[in-house]
């Protein structure tokens, strides 16, 4: 600061203390003429050295509290952003409806009357409308695929993941998985996309979508070294197959395809004869869950022995390995199964 012509530097500007006018040029001619042309006849000049020192610390700290109060005010904007972001991604991760948010925005309103109702007006700045949820949600899916294209970029090798199954609502779904490592070894495995198919399920549906997934992310096609699939026709077909359709289009390619670990077991699971072993085990099950009277004292009778589980499970064929499961329970009950049919 200058105590001569009450001047101060702000961002690399002269700013004048009395005015607080900021000066385009700092220069000195420049500041000189501007204290001559418009404070000249002020009280100012008049004024002792130890006067001039105590207004112009004066005059310092209103400067710095205006300069504050629009930091705070800018401050706590961005702390109500940062916090609309937060409350909109635990809805999505937890699969909430995203009017939701109104409702926790009434939740944090009792709780601040209660813990801090100096803060009130604070928690207000917080928007979670549906609107705003929806374009928070919006805008960090757009950065993390701009992280993951980023990521993609710098892969010189990678592998891809893929699997076709139905939703609840009938709709195929086909999920691309990523795996890729960069030129220091640093892997990254994420979720690539989701792709629907809306219509049939061949495998030209199969290869158009993929290649759409790997264009969005702009994944070449000369660094993929692994594609893995379940053994579906669709998938492995050499013709009219994925696979096939694969080879026609990128002649000379370098990929290894390969079998789905999870789908191997399915496979080797359909290989044995496992019928008699599981018709009893199933009929066991239903014996105890399809009844409701038996089915509560069943659970009484495991939470009188304060069981480690507290349930035998139903067997289905959709699930993975949902015959592997159902097995493990049983065995790991039979003692205790045996001796609630024998008190029965």
């Amino acid at each position: 600061m200058d105590l001569e012509i009450f001047f101060t530097v702000v961002k690399d500007k002269p700013v004048f203390l009395i005015c607080n006018e900021a000066v385009a040029v700092f220069k000195e001619y420049n500041i000189s003429r501007h204290f001559t042309s418009k404070h000249k006849n002020s009280n100012y000049e008049a004024m002792s050295e130890y006067e001039r020192k105590q207004i112009v610390e004066s005059l310092c700290k209103k400067l710095s509290g205006r300069q504050n109060f629009f930091k705070k005010g800018n401050t706590i904007q961005e702390a109500a952003t940062h916090a609309s972001y937060i409350v909109a991604y635990n809805i999505v991760k937890n699969n909430k409806a995203l009017s939701d948010g109104e409702f926790v925005k009434q939740c944090m309103f009792q709780v601040c009357d209660v813990l801090c109702p100096d803060k009130k007006n604070d928690f207000q700045t917080v928007s979670l409308s549906r609107k705003t949820v929806t374009s928070r949600i919006e805008a960090t899916d757009k950065n993390l695929t701009s992280q993951l294209e980023s990521k993609i970029g710098q892969f010189k090798f990678c592998s891809i993941a893929m699997d076709e199954s139905t939703d609840i609502n009938d709709t195929a779904q086909l999920v691309l998985f990523i795996r890729g490592v960069d030129e220091n070894f640093e892997i990254t495995e994420e979720l690539a996309c989701m792709r629907s198919l809306k219509g049939t399920t061949k495998g030209c549906d199969i290869f158009r979508e993929f290649q759409d997934g790997l264009l969005t992310l702009k994944v070449p096609i000369t660094n993929i070294c692994n594609i893995t699939t379940d053994g579906a026709p669709n998938m492995t077909g050499k013709k009219s197959g994925f696979l096939g359709l694969f080879n026609q289009n990128y002649p000379g390619n370098n990929v290894v395809f390969l079998h789905c670990v999870i789908h191997q077991d399915a496979l080797c699971k359909s290989a044995l004869n496992m019928k008699p072993v599981l018709d009893a085990v199933v009929k066991l099950v239903n014996t105890i869950r399809s009844r409701g009277l038996t089915h509560r004292q069943f659970r009484d009778f495991l939470q009188s022995l304060q069981s480690e589980y507290s349930n035998v499970l139903y067997y289905t064929k959709v699930r993975w390995l949902s015959v592997g499961c159902v097995f493990e329970r049983v065995w790991q009950l039979k003692d205790d199964i045996v001796s609630f049919f024998h008190e029965k």
